[in-house]
């Protein structure tokens, strides 16, 4: 025999496609049958702190979606302001590439001795030191 309570917390937690129905949540709720007078007492007191909840999620769920859309907006139009940089760098380089082989190169090589001397001294060298005696 599978506990109702159970799976009814199962549905209404894990995703799936009641999972953002607030209202078919409250529905559920509400369509419960009462095994006794004190539960029938407990769900009417209930009934009006169950619709406020589903009211407030509602209202949550709106208003981040409307947050999540100006972020969203704002993130694409920096993120076309970037792509836009970094083509005009982009033009900038290769034409610097282009009228300047031999610097280029030579930036290029002091660039590689940088990074590789980073790395190599990021390492720990240990030495190890014998007696001869």
């Amino acid at each position: 025999m599978v506990d109702q309570t159970s799976t009814q917390h199962a549905t209404l937690a894990g995703p799936g496609p009641d999972f953002d129905k607030f209202e078919d949540a409250a529905a559920k709720i509400q369509a419960a049958e009462p095994k006794s007078k004190r539960g029938a007492a407990l769900k009417q007191a209930a009934a009006p702190l169950v619709g406020a909840a589903t009211d407030l999620a509602h209202e949550a769920k709106v208003a981040l979606g409307e947050r999540a859309s100006v972020l969203q907006a704002k993130a694409q139009e920096s993120y076309e302001v970037a792509r836009q940089e970094a083509r005009k760098r982009l033009g900038e380089a290769e034409t610097f590439v282009h009228d300047r082989p031999y610097a280029s190169l030579a930036i290029a090589a002091f660039a590689g001795f940088l990074v590789g001397h980073i790395i190599s001294s990021a390492k720990t060298n240990v030495v190890y030191l014998r007696d001869d005696h």
